[in-house]
């Protein structure tokens, strides 16, 4: 019982958060196509749209061209970057009380992805942003393979959306 517990626990920590367009009614859209402008090219957007194809089908949406579709899907990967910085001290070894500011040692960029669906023209009916990001440089080849399904997998759970 408490393993169950755990993973639900675990679970609901990484839901993703999502934004859609509200009195859409989502069960009129059967088909999907990724988005003429996305960039399925480079190996991140290589990877996104494998993870995608592979799971918008189990989320009712069937995969067409893009002319067909009545959804497109599309994504990005965001650069954000993150300080590394240090903790203030709060006491010393003699209880006394002082501070010490709060520094910043560094800084990591990272990416962090984003998948709306739209209709064709444009207008966005829905969107997740992954909370979690992933350093831009250091994660390559399998793992950032890996990485890329799992955020899609945990976006598109989200659709269609759940009031």
């Amino acid at each position: 019982m408490l393993r169950l517990l755990l993973v639900a626990l675990l679970l609901s920590g990484c839901a993703a958060p999502y934004d859609y367009a509200e009195g859409t009614d989502f069960n009129r859209f059967t088909t999907v196509a990724l988005a003429p402008t996305a960039d399925s090219q480079s190996l991140d957007g290589a990877r996104i749209t494998a993870s995608a194809q592979a799971l918008l089908p189990g989320r009712g949406l069937r995969l067409v061209e893009p002319e067909q579709a009545s959804l497109w899907l599309n994504y990005q990967l965001l650069e954000e970057t993150r300080l590394l910085t240090t903790m203030p001290h709060m006491f010393s070894r003699h209880d006394a009380f002082w501070h010490d500011e709060e520094r910043v040692y560094g800084a990591v960029r990272e990416l962090k992805l984003k998948l709306w669906l739209e209709q064709p023209g444009g207008k966005m009916l829905w969107s997740s942003k992954h909370p979690r990001a992933f350093p831009a440089e250091r994660i390559k080849g399998a793992e950032r393979s890996r990485r890329i399904e799992q955020q899609v997998a945990e976006l598109l759970a989200n659709y269609p959306p759940r009031d």
